[in-house]
């Protein structure tokens, strides 16, 4: 029987921050949006981003595997306790973790003993494991650096990275959404007593497919502000890591400010391919190849904007790498909805005729 726990630990936010800070790229799938991004340039300074850069290279996978460490953190998990563990780990354990090595992902596409033998050096091993672990040319580039590196190299690269942007930039952000993380964490424990565990999983995680695989004994939830409106889950050992979005009800936000819900739609809505895209999928569920196809353009681009619609919960894509994607159901109604919640109700001034226009 798969039992549920809710985890609200800063060591999670602190990675979740530095990833979608890493990958600008997809500034416009992120509900913080470039002025969060304007702003954490400010506070990282050129030498942090350029390191953070030189180590990810975009791919927002390489730094994932550092969930497993988080994970295992004794409560409450704090963001500084999983930089010290880290920082004590001999620094082959901290490049085996960052290759894969402990991911039950990576594991799943190449042999543990490969990954072993491109750490120590194998140049044909590494080049097996860059094109098999690899997702995308981001994450081969920053697998392929990693692998230049030594030991030592990788992880002094790694914590000094972590010690900074504890330092420059979360400590005061933490400080920041904090409550709005501890109060969401009440939340979703009271509503995990309600509602049986498939049901909650389905409406936390915004409909996503929560899969509890063989193995899996636990599902350890946990809410994320930085990473909205996407949802991350990552397994590690018997446990399923979900980190599931604020809802925008849920945020402290400016009363006058348009839900950012409503803005996430819009503007995933604001794209004339995007716009065909969805009109295509009204005929059925395809492929990513069978949508590039027919669109006559290439999987990446087209990947591009499947994410986009993907984070705006308009989209839907089956398991695995060659999932179907389909539309969720709901959403033009939630636009009505949310519309008539920001909009006020015009009202004619008492007294005044109002009048049909008719030609």
């Amino acid at each position: 029987m798969t039992t549920l726990r809710l985890d609200n630990r800063s060591a999670y936010e602190l990675l979740l921050t530095l990833l979608v800070y890493s990958t600008p790229q997809w500034v416009d799938t992120y509900d913080v949006g470039p002025g969060w991004f304007a702003r954490m340039d400010r506070k990282a300074g050129p030498d942090l981003k350029d390191r953070i850069s030189r180590l990810t290279a975009g791919c927002e996978n390489l730094l994932l595997p550092l969930l497993n460490v988080a994970a295992d953190l004794p409560l409450p998990g704090r963001a500084d306790a999983l930089i010290d563990t880290l920082a004590a780990l001999e620094p082959k354990e901290v490049r085996l973790t960052l290759l894969g090595y402990y991911a039950t992902r990576t594991r799943r596409r190449v042999a543990a003993s490969l990954i072993r033998d491109a750490a120590d050096g194998s140049r044909a091993a590494g080049q097996e494991l860059v094109e098999a672990a690899a997702d995308g040319p981001e994450c081969e580039r920053a697998l392929a650096a990693l692998l230049r590196y030594s030991d030592e190299e990788a992880s002094a690269l790694l914590v000094g990275i972590l010690r900074d942007w504890y330092e420059s930039v979360f400590r005061d952000l933490y400080a920041e959404i904090r409550p709005v993380l501890d109060r969401e964490a009440e939340r979703l424990r009271g509503r995990s007593r309600e509602l049986p565990l498939e049901v909650f999983l389905r409406e936390v995680s915004n409909g996503a497919e929560v899969v509890q695989g063989p193995g899996v004994h636990e599902v350890a939830l946990f809410p994320t502000w930085v990473l909205r409106p996407s949802n991350i889950i990552w397994e590690h050992g018997g446990s399923l890591l979900v980190g599931v979005a604020i809802p925008p009800e849920h945020l402290s936000i400016d009363p006058e400010a348009p839900p950012d819900r409503l803005v996430s739609l819009a503007s995933a809505l604001g794209d004339d391919r995007r716009l065909r895209i969805l009109r295509r999928l009204t005929t059925g569920s395809y492929s990513l190849q069978e949508l590039s196809r027919h669109f006559e353009i290439p999987k990446t681009t087209l990947l591009h904007h499947l994410a986009i619609l993907r984070s705006a919960g308009i989209v839907r894509a089956g398991p695995g790498t060659n999932g179907k994607y389909g539309l969720r159901t709901g959403t033009s109604v939630e636009i009505h909805r949310l519309l008539d919640i920001y909009l006020p109700a015009i009202r004619a001034e008492p007294g005044r005729a109002t009048r049909d226009l008719r030609y």
